[in-house]
């Protein structure tokens, strides 16, 4: 729970896209359930194939987003900042983790975990709606990306058509 409420922590998380539309009462609820904590560069916050239920949002730091590729080594594939956040995946389905996020600078993190998602679908259905629709919106961005990645991927990785030659012109008959 967050003890520290201030005009500044407010604004902040009303910048985060997936508490974006949260406001007074709604925001004052969303204090009770998330956590705040604190990384140092290096520490692994979570690992791929984990059994993962909580939500992480980057108040400050950096967090480096790599998955395992099929040869077994990690390939980094976004790094996040203040924000952003990672981990909502875990609150829509429980299945284990998709990355490994590892801090790159040293990092303040809030957390809202699938049980405290719960609660709040208990205590105030608005915010739980809110938070749910932020949740999808942001998923559904970052598929559309995800697509448009691998279009690019595949229109770059496949053989591109050779021109149709023109057979020379015979003049007269042979």
């Amino acid at each position: 729970m967050i003890t520290r409420r201030d005009a500044s922590l407010a604004a902040f998380l009303r910048s985060v896209p997936v508490f974006r539309d949260l406001k007074g009462p709604s925001l004052e609820v969303l204090y009770e359930f998330l956590e705040e904590q604190k990384w140092k560069a290096g520490e692994t916050i979570c690992s791929e194939g984990d059994l993962g239920r909580t939500m992480y949002v980057i108040r400050e730091g950096e967090v480096e987003v790599s998955r395992l590729s099929s040869k077994g080594s990690p390939v980094p594939f976004v790094k996040l900042g203040p924000g952003e956040c990672f981990g909502e995946m875990t609150l829509v389905e429980q299945q284990p983790r998709s990355a490994t996020c590892v801090v790159k600078k040293n990092a303040v993190t809030y957390c809202l975990t699938n049980l405290d998602l719960w609660h709040l679908y208990k205590s105030d259905n608005f915010t739980y709606v809110i938070i749910l629709q932020n949740i999808c919106s942001m998923l559904s961005r970052r598929l559309r990306k995800a697509d448009s990645r691998i279009v690019e991927f595949l229109d770059d990785a496949s053989p591109k058509p050779v021109g149709k030659e023109k057979a020379p012109k015979r003049k007269g008959k042979a």
